[in-house]
């Protein structure tokens, strides 16, 4: 996933740095989609991410620059992983 945001974020460098803001505020919103928000909001300002999310786009600024590099994986959705799947079939013997 790491490769796949770095990518994708160089792609949205692209986008007017409103439209940047707008998807990493989008992305940050989404649990799976969280660490290409970072990636993206690493690219704007202050100022645009402010704009767009107000106290949220302020928050999002100042963690996308202080991330660790290793903090790619977000320990609730490894969690997800590793359950067994829900399933309405029951098996009677």
């Amino acid at each position: 996933m790491r490769q796949n945001a770095a990518s994708a974020a160089s792609v949205a460098v692209g986008l007017p740095e409103d439209q940047r803001a707008r998807l990493a505020v989008f992305c940050y919103r989404k649990a799976h989609l969280r660490s290409l928000g970072f990636a993206i909001a690493a690219s704007c300002s202050r100022r645009a991410l402010v704009e767009e999310a107000g106290h949220a786009g302020e928050l999002l600024f100042q963690q996308s620059r202080n991330r660790p590099a290793n903090a790619g994986s977000e320990p609730y959705l490894a969690a997800r992983a590793q359950r067994r799947p829900v399933t309405l079939c029951s098996i009677k013997g």
